[in-house]
């Protein structure tokens, strides 16, 4: 329970013992919308692996023994019929996940104004204002993308990811290992990753707030610089700012760079082509299951380039959570000291 000097009232309760659970209370109160999100990823998913296996037939339609262009009919209506579907998903997903970052948005924004409305001046003037509006806005933001693209992105690739294991081996038994060493590899890979991430996405966000700190006490105490004739000097002290905020910036940019799951789909879409074509060579699969199953291992493309911003932007929005939660659980100076006297006062 954190001193406040007065109480301010919110229609919700929330958990902030840590930046993720913080975040999901804010999340829950909206489980239809989020039941939304995920049956749209997943439609997506499913009907996106629509595509290899329809083409699939198509090819065997015409390349088999006795070729009829007549049952490229039925794959043709399948496949657009299928795609308009996923069109219908991907819409309300898209909504839904936009509508929800809105809401933790405005919610933790209101969240957090009441908090530093209880706060005393005593907390206040203990703290940069430029700091603290830089998280009730910028880092308040930054929960926003964090929903949409950022998290809307990662559900999607983590069902695409199981499409292709769950399809493959209806063609041939062999060919779900390809996916399966991917899909190992791919998680450690993540792992190590955000592990990386998480430092360097802090450091952006705390550079960014003390230089938008020490900015804002400059242009409000614009009169004191230029009477004391220190703009040299805070021209110097911002531009150091700055160049912290590009490095850090930087900082994050290389470990992005070493983004391993690219060199991973190479490899997995090399083994899987030389592997497909083995199988057909010996009579095994045909044309058709060859293109099919190599349009599978092409579903891996999805969760590989969202993985490039997706997981970086949900790394900045927990720690702008962070960020955040420091000033919700920060003790007031002065308490509402709720025990003191509370009978009215009577002179002499």
């Amino acid at each position: 329970m954190t001193k406040s000097e007065f109480a301010i009232s919110q229609p919700w309760r929330t958990d902030t013992a840590g930046p993720q659970r913080w975040i999901f209370s804010h999340v829950r109160r909206n489980w239809p919308i989020v039941l939304v999100i995920v049956a749209g990823a997943a439609g997506n998913a499913m009907l996106a692996a629509a595509i290899p296996i329809f083409t699939g037939r198509a090819f065997d339609a015409v390349t088999g023994a006795d070729p009829d262009l007549s049952k490229l009919l039925l794959p043709c209506l399948l496949l657009v019929g299928s795609q308009m579907i996923r069109s219908s998903l991907q819409l309300g997903r898209n909504f839904g996940s936009e509508v929800l970052g809105q809401r933790l948005e405005r919610d933790s924004r209101r969240e957090l104004y009441g908090e530093l409305l209880g706060k005393s001046m005593g907390f206040h003037d203990m703290n940069a204002t430029g700091e603290v509006m830089a998280r009730a806005t910028n880092d308040v933001r930054e929960l926003a993308l964090m929903m949409a693209p950022g998290l809307n992105l990662v559900i999607g690739s983590g069902i695409f990811l199981i499409m292709p294991i769950i399809v493959a081996p209806r063609y041939h038994p062999s060919l779900v290992v390809v996916p399966v060493l991917f899909a190992i590899g791919y998680m450690i890979s993540m792992w190590f990753y955000l592990r990386s991430l998480r430092p360097v996405t802090a450091a952006v966000r705390s550079s960014f707030g003390q230089m938008n700190a020490r900015l804002t006490e400059a242009v409000e105490g614009i009169e004191t610089v230029k009477g004391a004739a220190q703009e040299d000097r805070e021209i110097a002290i911002f531009e150091h700012n700055a160049a912290r905020v590009r490095d850090a910036i930087v900082s994050q940019a290389r470990v992005e760079a070493r983004f391993l799951p690219l060199l991973l789909l190479a490899v997995a879409t090399g083994l899987a082509f030389g592997q497909a074509l083995y199988l057909y060579g010996q009579g095994t699969i045909t044309v058709g299951t060859l293109a099919a199953y190599i349009g599978l291992i092409s579903l891996f493309d999805f969760p590989v380039f969202t993985s490039l911003f997706a997981y970086s932007q949900v790394a900045s929005g927990l720690s702008s959570a962070r960020r955040i939660l420091e000033l919700v659980r920060a003790q007031a100076v002065v308490d509402r000291n709720e025990a003191g006297y509370a009978e009215p006062m009577h002179g002499a």
